[in-house]
């Protein structure tokens, strides 16, 4: 879908290096800049596949990495060739640091560049200079004091504010390239992660704004839905029980040894059930760990009352979903090395797309200066400089 389409990628960790992995995964040719010392710093996280860390095996494959000193004259000029021939620039490098390294703004000396800058709390603001890893954003946006409970807040346990930040960079440059379709001109493009965090906290930041009583956190239950959530059986597993609309109340209390729940005020509307979930609760779990796991599960199959398992990660890496789909498929690393990875989420005429190869540290240097123009001569030099790496 993207194919013709040139990225050159200022990146590293995660939020920008989700994005232009789909990126690539649709078909554009993604130019991944590193340091020529020690590359993404994602590379350092673990070695745990083959030598690779698993982050980076996840969020790099298919594109070109070309190791780079952004610090001199000579790596700037050679960043500046690149943009040139480029249709997008994305970053995650902090406010303002692209535009001093360029000597001005991007979208200014590149016009049909659509110019993608993901940062923290955006380009205005009094935080706009702080650092803003994934936790300290969670933390600021109200996130993990929503989550977990009371007695313990807790944080989601991926890096829910980077990936966020990532997703919507995808939108928004997808965008700018159908626009530039119809005006031939770029556009520049801020993310901020605070601003996405903060929009998919709306529904309490409303309650809050309304002067409403804002929900404790209620642990893996919802903090607004009664009920939501994992309860235990009698032989030890947990399972989901999510029931969000009157029918389906009363298919569960149908099932349910008292039958009269459906009928009680107490419990009559969602609000009611929120209210009195200390009451609610219990009665639900004492029901379910009246049942060993399967017996429940056949009872609420049958009244197609929505239900799932809480699963283990080991459990979830086989997922009887993953196995039918072949998701996991064998991914080519550096040095003639191999691992598993899993496919993308993306599926076109029934299939997903797949994932190309993790690049080592600089692999296409070469390649991609030699197609700028850089002769043989040219490209030794600035090697011998340690201005580029080569493998």
């Amino acid at each position: 879908m993207l194919a013709g389409v040139n990225v050159v990628a200022l990146e590293q960790a995660v939020a920008v290096p989700l994005c232009t992995r789909h990126l690539a995964e649709l078909g554009a040719s993604v130019t991944k800049i590193e340091r020529p010392t020690a590359g993404d710093l994602a590379r350092e996280y673990d070695t745990l596949l083959n030598g690779d860390s698993t982050y980076f095996v996840w969020l790099n494959r298919g594109k070109r990495s070309v190791a780079l000193d952004l610090k001199s004259d000579e790596g700037v000029e050679v960043l500046n060739d690149l943009l040139a021939t480029a249709d997008v620039l994305v970053t995650n490098f902090g406010p303002g640091v692209v535009e001093r390294l360029l000597g001005g703004a991007p979208e200014e000396r590149f016009t049909d560049l659509v110019y993608c800058a993901v940062t923290g709390y955006g380009p205005v603001g009094p935080y706009r200079d702080r650092k803003a890893f994934d936790l300290l954003i969670q933390g600021e946006a109200g996130v993990t004091l929503s989550t977990g409970t009371d007695a313990r807040p807790a944080k989601p346990g991926v890096s829910l504010a980077d990936l966020a930040g990532g997703t919507y960079a995808l939108a928004a440059i997808l965008a700018g390239l159908f626009e530039r379709q119809t005006t031939g001109r770029g556009r520049r493009i801020d993310i901020s992660i605070f601003d996405v965090v903060i929009e998919w906290m709306s529904p309490l930041l409303l309650r809050a704004r309304a002067g409403e009583h804002v929900p404790p956190p209620a642990g893996m239950h919802h903090a607004t839905i009664v009920p939501y959530g994992p309860y235990a059986t009698r032989d030890g597993q947990l399972i989901n029980i999510a029931v969000q609309t009157s029918d389906a109340w009363r298919r569960l209390c149908e099932v349910m040894p008292d039958s009269t729940l459906a009928t009680d005020p107490a419990y009559a509307t969602p609000e009611r059930r929120l209210q009195n979930r200390e009451l609610l609760e219990p009665l639900i779990e004492r029901w379910t760990r009246s049942l060993d796991a399967a017996e429940l599960i056949e009872l609420l199959e049958r009244s197609d009352i929505p239900w799932g398992h809480v699963r283990t990660v080991h459990e979830a890496a086989s997922h009887p979903q993953l196995l039918a789909e072949e998701r996991w498929v064998t991914c080519d690393l550096a040095g003639d090395k191999t691992t598993e990875a899993l496919l993308g989420p993306f599926r076109f005429d029934g299939r997903p797309l797949p994932s190309g190869p993790v690049p080592a540290l600089g692999e296409a240097t070469t390649e991609v200066l030699t197609r700028l123009g850089y002769t043989p001569v040219q490209i030794q030099r600035l090697k011998d400089k340690g201005i580029i790496r080569t493998p």
